[in-house]
């Protein structure tokens, strides 16, 4: 092959007479080798197209495997096309039945409300009445209590005139008694004497008696009817009594309806704060409120909704698993075809290269056509010189002529059959190209149908988020009527970032950056304009860039003095503080002096108070006139072990059991 594209030996000038015989020797040497590599090449040529055939009949099976699975997946899309349109249709009646569900339960949240403020009108009518009739029962208890203490009182005052007019009946029995017996007595008497004379004196007793006897009975007559006016009055207080009685018992119920009462109250107080609260959430529903379903229409509709949901989850979970198991078939897919692109693209360069070969081929084919007419052509040049040179050459072979012949008629039959085989192959090629084409139409129809694919899976993404979207409206609406109906009010705080002392800092950074480089402009410009003479004034920028320090340091001096307030109120606070642990603590409240003193003022006796001079290490009190062991204390606890806390706290004691003696003397 390597001598295929060079000059042909034949085409040399020929030799001359003298040196034919060498010349022929040549020729056979060349013609042999000229038929190795013939043959060579055809075995090469014989070899690689049955490698090619093998290769186009195994990459055009698996290409018609791979159009099989791309129809399935073409069958598998159209499928999940009409699916997801189903799917569409569906989430679009899902958000219609949703603002239908909202509509109802907004309509719930107007009857509602509406009952709620019709339950309140009444329950304040009933409250109003129950207070009514209570102030009307308070009045009558405060009048049944005032009758009831006069009763009382007349009871008692009655009882005290019973018992003395009792004594009194008893004594008048017994009075009675006496003079029934002193008549008896008389009257025996007066029947022994009755034939007796009686003297004046006699008659005169007699008639005293009489008359006493009569004032007695007409006293004891008097005392009857006295008796019987006391009791008929007794009989009316044990009425009054009984009706004391029933008046308590009514009272009782009435202190039981009072509290009731107050329990009424503290739950219409509920009731008017769940009313303020359902008020304030009905106001940012009456948005979207209508006012046209019931509470049951919500309710059943909220089920229908929660069982369709779950239903819905169920699908798309399938179709996730569907959608999942399309997405790596598509892939797979995708690589096969990939493949197939590859493998077409390595056969195309192929079959380039063949036709590249075939080229070739056809050019050593006509380049082997002229060699073997110059070969004839020598061959009659040689026959003639054999011709005429036959009486010196009487002794050559003559077979070897005939060899040469028979060379080169295989030769040319030879290179005729492969002429002939690379026009087969040739027509072949041509015939294989229409189908090359409807492969390449059937790949471009393949990618065409992936490409389909990818924007129904984004679509089938885009339809997945909106019905993840409508799911979450779902749930938020489901929260929100829940807590509706549980009637928690929850408190949102909303906090508010101050600037960013990181940009603010940046900002003033840039202008002051800004200043500089005008102030340097213009001091650059007033130099090279007076250059000679003195500068008596400055540019306006340098005014701009001093003012603006200015009002930065006076920024910051308002900062640092903000900052240091803040910092006196922090400290005053936390001193306060301070101050108030200790005397929770110890019952010392410290008051800080200036030049390093500190009053020292006892919980139980505010008005005295210890000075503790922290610079001359001094201690001054007037506690003195209070403890008599004043000296003794300080004396020990100071001077001698040097424990001023210990002192301290055996003041505290101190003074706790002259405050504890002070009132004990106090309550007694």
């Amino acid at each position: 092959m390597s001598n295929s594209g060079g000059s042909s030996p034949f085409l040399e000038s020929p030799l001359r007479a003298s040196s034919k015989l060498e010349q022929t020797v040549d020729k056979d040497r060349k013609l042999m080798s000229l038929q190795y590599k013939l043959n060579s090449v055809q075995n090469e040529f014989e070899i690689e197209r049955l490698r090619l055939q093998q290769q186009y009949n195994s990459v055009d099976k698996k290409y018609r495997v791979k159009v099989e699975e791309l129809e399935k997946a073409l069958s598998d899309t159209t499928f999940l096309y009409e699916t997801n349109s189903r799917l569409e249709q569906e989430l679009k009646e899902l958000k219609v039945q949703l603002d239908e569900c909202v509509n109802q339960r907004d309509q719930v949240i107007q009857d509602l409300s509406r009952k709620l403020h019709v339950k309140e009108q009444s329950s304040v009518d009933r409250l109003s009445d129950l207070e009514s009739k209570l102030s009307e029962r308070e009045h009558v208890i405060d009048r049944l209590k005032i009758e009831v203490q006069s009763s009382q009182s007349l009871v008692k005052r009655y009882d005290e005139e019973i018992a003395k007019q009792a004594n009194e009946i008893k004594q008048l029995r017994k009075a009675n008694t006496e003079k029934d017996d002193e008549i008896a007595s008389l009257r025996a008497s007066r029947v022994i004497m009755a034939h007796h004379n009686y003297s004046t004196e006699e008659l005169q007793e007699l008639t005293v008696v009489n008359k006493m006897f009569k004032d007695q009975v007409q006293y004891t007559k008097e005392l009857e009817e006295v008796n019987l006016q006391q009791a008929s009055e007794l009989k009316k207080l044990r009425i009054s009594s009984e009706s004391q009685q029933f008046w308590k018992s009514e009272n009782a119920k009435l202190q039981n309806r009072l509290e009731q009462m107050d329990q009424m109250e503290r739950q219409i107080q509920d009731l008017q704060l769940e009313n303020l609260n359902l008020k304030s959430q009905l106001a940012s529903w009456d948005i979207y409120n209508n006012g046209k379903d019931k509470p049951e229409d919500i309710i059943r509709e909220i089920k229908l909704a929660k069982e369709s949901l779950l239903v819905l989850t169920d699908e798309n979970e399938k179709f996730r698993l569907d959608n999942g198991n399309l997405k790596i078939l598509n892939d797979e897919l995708a690589l096969e075809r990939n493949q197939l692109l590859d493998l077409s693209k390595k056969y195309e360069a192929s079959i380039i290269n063949y036709k590249k070969l075939n080229h070739e081929i056809e050019q050593q084919k006509q380049l082997a056509f002229e060699e073997c007419k110059l070969l004839r052509k020598q061959l009659d040049e040689f026959a003639a010189f054999n011709e005429e040179s036959k009486e010196d050459s009487n002794a050559r072979d003559p077979n070897r002529l005939k060899d040469l012949e028979t060379i080169v008629d295989s030769y040319k039959n030879q290179t005729e059959d492969l002429t002939e085989e690379l026009r087969k192959l040739n027509d072949q090629l041509l015939a294989q190209e229409p189908s090359l084409k409807k492969r390449k139409m059937s790949d471009q129809l393949g990618l065409n149908y992936s490409q389909r694919l990818n924007e129904l899976q984004l679509n089938n993404v885009k339809i997945l988020r909106e019905l993840q979207n409508s799911q979450n409206n779902n749930k938020i609406l489901q929260e929100k009527l829940q807590k509706l109906s549980d009637l928690k009010e929850k408190s949102i705080r909303i906090l508010q970032l101050r600037d960013n002392p990181l940009l603010k800092d940046q900002f003033i950074k840039r202008k002051q950056l800004q200043l500089l480089k005008k102030e340097n402009e213009d001091l650059l410009q007033e130099l090279t304009n007076e250059k000679g003479t003195s500068i008596e004034r400055i540019p306006r920028s340098i005014y701009e860039s001093l003012s603006f320090e200015l009002k930065q340091r006076d920024d910051d001096l308002l900062k640092a003095g903000k900052k240091f307030n803040r910092l006196k109120e922090m400290f005053n606070k936390k001193s306060l503080e301070f101050i108030d642990v200790v005397n929770s603590l110890l019952g010392f409240k410290l008051e800080f002096q200036q030049e390093g003193k500190v009053k020292i003022f006892s919980a139980f006796k505010p008005d005295r108070y210890l000075t503790a001079d922290l610079n001359q290490n001094t201690l001054k009190s007037n506690l003195t006139a209070d403890l008599d062991d004043w000296d003794d204390l300080l004396h020990t606890w100071v001077e001698d072990r040097g424990q001023i806390p210990c002192f301290l706290a055996t003041l505290t004691l101190r003074l706790w059991e002259i405050s504890n003696k002070n009132q004990i003397d106090k309550n007694t």
